[in-house]
């Protein structure tokens, strides 16, 4: 794979895009159609921020990464960190003017704007400071769904996505934080701050509370909509306890892994029932 494609971590970029028309579609339902060039420019960049982002990363944790991830491009040898300062920034830049002059509605730039400056801080500060890292993160995931939902002028259906996304996010983090404690000498993450035993108790009572806040949606919906929502919000809850489950047999790769196939799940969960 190209040593710059690599950085953005492809994956991730287009999950960000499937997220982003995803939530379009929770937002508008069959109106989609009627958004199609604006769900374009919004899908693209941010795609764009999301590989600036992930590019920064890199550039940020070449030394750690030397432990944690010695495959990646800057560690490997592939590509020099300052080319991927520069990258990043052309990324990061191009996906803020693209909505600026591509959109009419600015709200989506405004979200993104946000997104972008808190990636920013998180980056350079708030990372190597354990729970408020989390946090940004949690933030910048859910955003996607508020940003998807102003593209099509509906960002009230996709308040729940947010929510969700933001604590099951923070609670994914902080079990990555302790997959990465032996690497990350040069932060000081929740688990080195509190120990992994309380910070899987941490983990799993966000997740606990995203629980609760996942089958109050359940009234938004009626008939065959609410029998599936709570079908779907079920299996994606059982996926998520499951990566609790994993982390505290210190099987922390499959945990955090699970938690994301569980937002998976509800996302697919959001689209399904605002199908119906």
């Amino acid at each position: 794979m190209n040593p710059y494609l690599a950085l953005t971590r492809p994956g991730n970029v287009v999950l960000t895009a499937i997220a982003v028309i995803a939530g379009s579609f929770i937002a508008a339902g069959d109106n989609i159609v009627d958004f199609q060039f604006e769900i374009m420019i919004a899908a693209v960049s941010a795609m764009m921020l999301v590989g600036g982002g992930n590019a920064l990363n890199d550039y940020n944790d070449r030394e750690s990464d030397k432990e944690n991830h010695p495959e990646r491009p800057i560690p490997a040898g592939l590509v020099s960190a300052e080319d991927t300062l520069t990258f990043s920034r052309i990324l990061l830049a191009g996906g803020l003017l693209l909505l600026l002059f591509g959109l009419a509605n600015k709200l989506p730039f405004v979200v993104a704007f946000l997104g972008t400056i808190t990636l920013i801080s998180y980056e350079n500060k708030l990372k190597a400071l354990g729970l408020s890292g989390n946090i940004a993160v949690g933030f910048m995931s859910g955003a996607v769904f508020l940003y998807a939902g102003m593209v099509v002028n509906e960002p009230g259906p996709t308040l729940w996505m947010f929510g969700l996304a933001i604590l099951a996010t923070i609670s994914r983090e902080i079990i990555k934080d302790i997959q990465d404690l032996e690497g990350d000498t040069d932060r000081f993450t929740l688990p080195a701050k509190i120990g992994i035993n309380y910070s899987l108790y941490l983990a799993g009572g966000i997740l606990l509370v995203a629980f609760s806040l996942s089958y109050t949606a359940v009234s938004q919906f009626e008939g065959l909509a609410s029998t599936a929502y709570w079908i779907g919000i079920s299996l994606a809850n059982v996926m998520m306890l499951l990566g609790i489950y994993n982390a505290k047999n210190e099987n922390y790769f499959s945990g955090q892994r699970n938690i994301k196939q569980g937002m998976g799940i509800a996302m697919l969960t959001f689209i399904v029932v605002a199908a119906l």
